[in-house]
């Protein structure tokens, strides 16, 4: 039952990510899009390490499973 419930929640915050994209594109980059975002998330190491575990938490929860 949980399983699911994970994937829902997964799906929502991928549509999520698609529609900031999409909202970002189009009001002409008036909004951060994913890329502006990524690179805000990655400008300091400090930020890359969190960064590099948090995508190796969801690799480890999405694909190892």
């Amino acid at each position: 039952m949980t399983r699911p419930i994970a994937l829902v929640i997964w799906a929502a915050t991928a549509g999520l990510l698609a529609g900031c994209e999409l909202l970002s594109l189009a009001t002409r980059r008036r909004f951060a899009g994913l890329l502006a975002l990524t690179s805000r998330l990655s400008s300091t190491p400090g930020r890359r390490l969190l960064l590099a575990l948090g995508w190796m938490w969801l690799g480890w929860h999405l694909f190892a499973r």
